[in-house]
């Protein structure tokens, strides 16, 4: 399966549809905060025109127009049914990313350049909840949480493994484009975050003759 300039796609384990990025072009394609904004506007109230998309994220429709244009030439947008030239609707393409980190330079610095995008993105999204979480009626059943963990690289595999398999099914619901009611858009940051190893760090120090 392909989607997109040939950029192959592949089904997980539990049958959620994977793009694996590792090309630059296609990183660099994503490595906008406005495109990025665009892809999570219609996730939740897709499809939309261009004119549709300014109005709710306060940009101009021929800013969105290009941005969407430069999202559907590598896959991650596709035109919908009904509309014609500018009126013409947007929906994401139904397949999740896997960002692979290749080896040559100009790889490893797309990958670098979308990670930043991506981190600013969260943060913005962790601040914006902080901002409104008081007035939220969901505010009980949401939150965050962080633990101080010290386990072996197989238990890390299998932590990420363990979230992962809780998190497809609802994945695989939301890029089907069904909607429960009474349903939101909920934003799922995870961050498993092995630490430096400042003990063999120190090691290595003392085995050099503490330079």
């Amino acid at each position: 399966m392909t989607t997109g300039d040939d950029q192959p796609t592949v089904s997980d384990e539990r049958g959620v549809p994977l793009r694996n990025l590792q090309r630059p072009e296609h990183l660099k394609a994503l490595a906008h905060p406005r495109r990025l904004q665009l892809l999570d506007l219609l996730i939740a109230e897709g499809p939309l025109t261009a004119s549709e998309c300014a109005e709710r994220i306060g940009d101009s429709a021929a800013s969105c127009s290009y941005h969407l244009r430069q999202l559907a030439r590598f896959g991650f947008v596709e035109e919908a049914e009904g509309g014609r030239g500018r009126n013409r609707p947007w929906r994401r393409v139904p397949v999740g990313n896997r960002v692979t980190a290749g080896g040559s330079p100009a790889e490893r610095a797309a990958v670098e350049a979308l990670g930043t995008v991506l981190d600013a993105r969260n943060q913005e999204l962790v601040q914006s909840w902080s901002r409104r979480r008081s007035g939220d009626p969901w505010r009980e059943v949401a939150g965050t949480s962080d633990w101080t963990l010290r386990i072996t690289e197989r238990e890390l595999a299998d932590l990420s493994a363990a979230v992962t398999a809780l998190i497809a099914p609802l994945q695989r619901r939301t890029l089907d484009g069904v909607v429960p009611e009474g349903s939101r858009v909920v934003d799922v940051l995870t961050h498993l975050l092995p630490r430096a190893d400042t003990r063999t760090v120190a090691a290595q120090r003392e085995d050099d003759g503490g330079a």
